[in-house]
């Protein structure tokens, strides 16, 4: 297996830290302690970041994107997870409105909707997770029951990335209890033709990331947004391959940033007459985080290789997400024991890289839940029903 970055891979990658380092680590500090970026900041960013293929890297060329490998979008993310997660979190959900649509969406909607994606000011949502369904996703409760020409569409999802600030949603509904799994299928709901409502929800970490409510009140939908009726749970399983293994991505990135952070603190903090990065504790943990970092990285781009290879990862990407989360955990800790007290304050980015990187062990699946993927696949074996 050779995951090694070929001459125009490692072209970008330093084109884009480049730009990243002088363009937008500069500002991250100011947004972080403001809050969720709003709707025009997030486009502005957008807007810069486009012509490196961030938002529609995943989307063929005839469609207006850049038809990059799943491994280039992966080194796309962990560089500006590396410089600012938050910012990365928010653009991923963002391609991956584009992506589901390019896959599911009708000619229709694609002929309508396709080109607001190359502007960057049309901001998407993925609308699954709800206040009693987290990792069930085949408890959905959310229902849209046709009534003539729309579908009225009833419930409320929780935790949804660019929810506050997105034109539109695609949502994850019921029609049909009686068929389980089979009778989910996911909607357009877009705000300015069907309105509903959302309410920020503040974290632990991402806190420039806009993470939401939104609440649907016999809220009707055109027919025709009905997006490939019954595929909706094997399209959110699918989305979960990919997204899993950016995430290992971009915790590949929280982690680099808190290596490079602790390495440049070790060589200039003196004490007892000498850097602190010459004793022995120092190294090791500093070795330890390079390790945990290696083996995070190699575990997200194999799924991600697996996926330009059209094979199932669906294991891999599960694995790539438990490790890499919990490994920048552990890593950004280290970060700041070398930091010491000064770990603690945010005038270093180390206590900001330890937040990002716990809040991250729990959005799409659990690392608990992502080891029972692993259990499952791996022994043949369910830990429990409805896995």
């Amino acid at each position: 297996m050779d995951f090694s970055f070929t001459e125009e891979q490692q072209m970008l990658k330093s084109n884009v830290r480049k730009f990243l380092d002088s363009e937008i680590g500069p500002v991250v500090d100011e947004h972080e302690k403001k809050g969720p970026l709003t709707k025009k900041e997030t486009t502005d960013f957008i807007s810069q970041l486009m012509p490196f293929g961030y938002l529609l890297g995943f989307l063929p060329e005839d469609c207006g994107g850049s038809q990059l490998e799943a491994k280039t979008n992966g080194l796309l993310v962990e560089e500006l997870g590396r410089v600012w997660a938050s910012l990365a979190g928010t653009i991923f959900i963002a391609a991956g409105f584009w992506w589901l649509l390019n896959e599911a969406g009708n000619s229709d909607q694609k002929k309508r909707l396709m080109p607001l994606a190359a502007s960057g000011d049309y901001i998407g949502c993925l609308a699954i997770t709800e206040p009693d369904v987290g990792s069930d996703v085949s408890g959905v409760k959310t229902t849209a029951t046709l009534k003539g020409q729309h579908y009225v569409m009833n419930g409320t999802k929780t935790w949804i990335s660019n929810g506050t600030i997105a034109n539109a949603a695609f949502v994850l509904a019921t029609t049909d209890r009686s068929l389980g799994a089979l009778g989910m299928s996911f909607f357009l709901v877009e705000r300015d033709q069907s309105p509903f409502d959302s309410r920020e929800l503040h974290k632990l970490g991402l806190r420039c990331f806009p993470t939401s409510e939104l609440s649907f009140s016999d809220c009707k939908v055109p027919k025709e947004n009905l997006l490939d009726p019954g595929t909706g749970y094997k399209r959110t399983m699918a989305f979960f391959d990919v997204s899993r293994a950016m995430l290992g991505a971009l915790c590949s990135g929280i982690a680099q940033a808190a290596i490079d952070a602790s390495v440049k603190y070790a060589q200039e903090r003196m004490q007892f007459g000498k850097p602190i990065g010459s004793f022995q504790m120092i190294q090791e943990m500093i070795v330890d985080m390079v390790a945990e970092t290696e083996a995070s990285r190699l575990l997200a781009y194999r799924a991600l290789d697996l996926l330009d290879k059209g094979q199932k990862c669906r294991w891999q990407s599960s694995l790539a997400k438990a490790y890499a989360t919990e490994a920048a955990v552990r890593t950004t800790s280290k970060a700041i024991q070398i930091h010491g007290a000064m770990g603690l304050s945010d005038e270093y980015p180390v206590e900001r890289y330890f937040r990002d990187a716990r809040t991250l062990t729990i959005p799409d699946g659990t690392t608990q839940m992502q080891k029972l993927v692993v259990g499952r696949d791996i022994t043949g074996i369910r830990a429990m029903t409805g896995l």
